[in-house]
Order: C-alpha cells, then structure tokens, then sequence
C-alpha cells in the first residue's frame, strides 16, 4: 500500500468533492434560474423542500470516483469515499426531516 492510498485521503477527498461540486451548481442554478443571489436560492429551495435533493445530488461525483477506484483495485481510498458518503447521507437525512 502506497502512502497516498489510505482511507484517511479518500476521506478528504470525499469531505471536499461534494462541496466543490456544490460549489459549481448553486451558481448555475442561480443565474440559470434568475435569483439574485446564491442565498435567496438556497432559501427558495429550502422553503420549496428541495434543498437535501440538491446536496445529494453533489454526491454523485463521489460515488462516481468510488467506482473508479474500486476498479482500479484501490479499495481502501475508495472506502474513505464510500464512509464519507454514508455520513453525507445522513446529514441528507437530517435535512429532510427537519
């Protein structure tokens, strides 16, 4: 096992993908849809109760780059991913209830 192929770098990697790829959509959307700001499009979302489908979706990314490393044989970068995924899932589920 080499020194970058540990669960604690695919963890990092899996805590700041989703949030980049949130970080790429909500401007998108944003100006896509006419909001004026990335806050008033979050509070529309949050209010319109679509917000937690839009942060799971910026998993997606995640779980496409846990089956790029489960088949490149990385197993254990790829279960820091897949940990870190199951936490963003329940964070989802908290934000659904709530």
């Amino acid at each position: 096992m080499k020194n970058t192929e540990s669960p604690i770098v695919g963890m990092i990697i899996g805590l700041i993908l989703p949030i980049i790829s949130l970080a790429i959509m909500l401007p998108i959307i944003t100006y896509s849809k006419g909001y004026e700001s990335v806050g008033e499009c979050i509070r529309q979302f949050q209010s319109f109760g679509i917000l937690y489908k839009i942060v799971s979706l910026c998993l997606m990314p995640s779980a496409g780059l846990f089956f790029w490393w489960m088949h490149r044989g990385r197993v254990n970068m790829a279960r820091g991913v897949l940990s870190v995924c199951l936490l963003y899932g329940v964070a989802i589920l908290v934000m659904y209830f709530i």
